[in-house]
This record gives structure tokens, sequence and C-alpha cells, in this order.
């Protein structure tokens, strides 16, 4: 099953983006939640996921994609109907 990091779906709308495209088509993920820090960072627990520190994230086994768009690719690449 998917995982789809995210910082916050009211104030980043780079993680909305991929939360609704598969809410939307019905694409089963479990949704982690991992909040900004106080200095606009997402700590470094995250980077032990993604190098880079951003989110969106989406994590398919030991592939980790991040950024909106280059998730729908990924997404529209396994899936009918992206």
């Amino acid at each position: 099953m998917y995982q789809l990091h995210i910082a916050n779906r009211q104030t980043s709308s780079w993680s909305l983006r991929a939360w609704w495209l598969m809410t939307v088509l019905d694409i089963p993920f479990e949704e982690t939640l991992t909040p900004f820090c106080d200095d606009g960072s997402l700590g470094p627990d995250f980077l032990l996921i993604v190098p880079t520190g951003k989110v969106p994230c989406l994590v398919d086994g030991a592939v980790a994609v991040w950024e909106s768009l280059a998730i729908v690719e990924y997404l529209a690449e396994r899936h009918s109907g992206v």
C-alpha cells in the first residue's frame, strides 16, 4: 500500500493535490501527517525518508517520489484513469 506523507492539507496546496487525487480516484493509501517545524522545515526524521525534505512524498516500497506532479505521473503509470 502507498504511504503518502503530507504537511497540512489546509496550508500546503501541494500536499492537497496528491491527497485529493488519490482520494477521488479511490487509490488506497495511508496518510502520514508530517507537520512543518517552526522554521518551516520538516525536521530530521523526515529527512531519513526523503533526503530532499519535500512534501508531498509518496512512498511505494523502496521508491520515494516527491513533488505533486511527479506523484501524478508515477500514479498514472500504475493506475488507469489518472
